[in-house]
């Protein structure tokens, strides 16, 4: 996709944030004591600008390593850089650097910065060409979404309050003792408003057989479908003989890297497709993969971190259309409600994308400075 004229970068800023006071996912995974996140902001030689977001959520100083490796790494090779598309920005990027990473053992944290200048490329190339993204896609700028991350604690008054905004579709952390797992969903089920589904999330915590049983002692609440049930890693053989052992669909995506790697966790049964835009291939990798998808597979962006990275999964879900919902975490996070002044901003289950040229509405000078590291 060309914006039929060059940018030239001048700069790259980074501000690793944090939020202190918010409330953790419960996560078999692990606990997040402050919501972090890292963003990252490229100037041009006219002064105009495009913000994106780098995957930072663990460890809880992860943000300050990857600013780190941008400042001392990266930075250096975008300088004077001239590119009409964010796809000639990261390929430049691959070419110099991958071995670099490579060599050090971070191939992994090199594809988060490179998704996070994806969509910082997005937002720089758009608000110069004066277009919003749904524009230039051509698109409705209205995307929907759907209520992830509720706690046991505060199931009764997330599931009323996230009601109220439409959304229709709840996601449960589990991953725990199988009992305790099972009680959490059943009590999820008997308070979900009518027509509504719920989803559950293991983030990679059970084996193979451990994943089998549990999905089917859970069969019975018509999941709309079980995310990393097993490691994304696991070969696409296990992942196929887990679909074939249950009538939950699958999904996974947030740590698949590579249109090949998704494309072969389609084909092995995994129905729900979830590109995170902060780890891997950011707007464009996303997009990409709506091209290629096979049939019967549906992409839901995967998303938890700042209002910055969100807009950019919404946007995601936008091209896609109805039938892709973005995934918007229900836990108080200022860093998702405060930072670009956006708030709740659900109404009937979906988000209304800017209609102003960028691909997001920018964060505020005055939460950069209250959420500084």
């Amino acid at each position: 996709m060309n914006f039929d004229h060059d940018v030239t970068l001048s700069r790259v800023d980074l501000f690793p944030l944090a939020a202190k006071g918010g409330v953790s996912p419960n996560m078999a995974l692990g606990q997040m004591p402050v919501r972090p996140a890292l963003l990252v902001k490229l100037v041009d030689s006219q002064g105009c600008f495009g913000w994106g977001e780098i995957w930072a959520n663990f460890p809880p100083r992860a943000s300050l390593h990857k600013a780190h490796l941008v400042e001392d790494v990266v930075a250096k090779h975008l300088i004077g850089l001239k590119f009409s598309t964010p796809i000639e920005l990261t390929a430049l990027l691959r070419n110099r650097l991958s071995t670099y990473f490579l060599h050090i053992g971070q191939s992994q944290v090199f594809e988060h910065v490179l998704a996070g200048l994806d969509t910082a490329a997005w937002d720089l190339c758009l608000r110069s060409a004066g277009k919003s993204f749904a524009a230039f896609m051509g698109v409705d700028p209205v995307a929907h979404c759907y209520a992830s991350s509720l706690n046991p604690d505060d199931l009764t008054k997330r599931l009323d309050d996230h009601a109220a905004m439409g959304q229709r579709e709840f996601k449960l952390k589990v991953g725990f003792a199988p009992e305790q797992d099972r009680a959490f969903v059943a009590n999820a089920n008997d308070q979900k408003p009518g027509g509504a589904r719920l989803m559950i999330d293991s983030n990679q915590s059970w084996d193979l057989p451990k994943a089998m049983s549990m999905l089917d002692m859970l069969e019975d609440f018509d999941l709309l479908f079980a995310e990393e049930s097993i490691r994304a890693d696991a070969s696409f053989a296990d992942w196929e003989a887990l679909a074939k052992s249950t009538t939950v669909p699958l999904a996974g995506g947030e740590n698949f890297y590579g249109v090949e790697q998704f494309l072969g966790m389609a084909n092995a049964g995994v129905k729900v497709l979830q590109p995170d835009v902060a780890k891997w291939g950011g707007v464009t990798g996303a997009l990409e993969l709506r091209t290629v998808m096979p049939a019967g597979t549906v992409l839901w962006p995967h998303f938890m971190g700042s209002e910055v990275g969100q807009q950019a999964g919404l946007a995601i879900s936008a091209a896609i259309g109805p039938t892709s919902k973005c995934e918007m975490d229900v836990n108080e996070n200022e860093l998702r409600t405060g930072l670009c002044g956006l708030g709740e901003a659900v109404s009937e289950g979906t988000f209304k994308l800017p209609t102003a040229p960028g691909l997001l509405s920018p964060p505020l000078d005055s939460s950069l400075a209250a959420f500084a590291v």
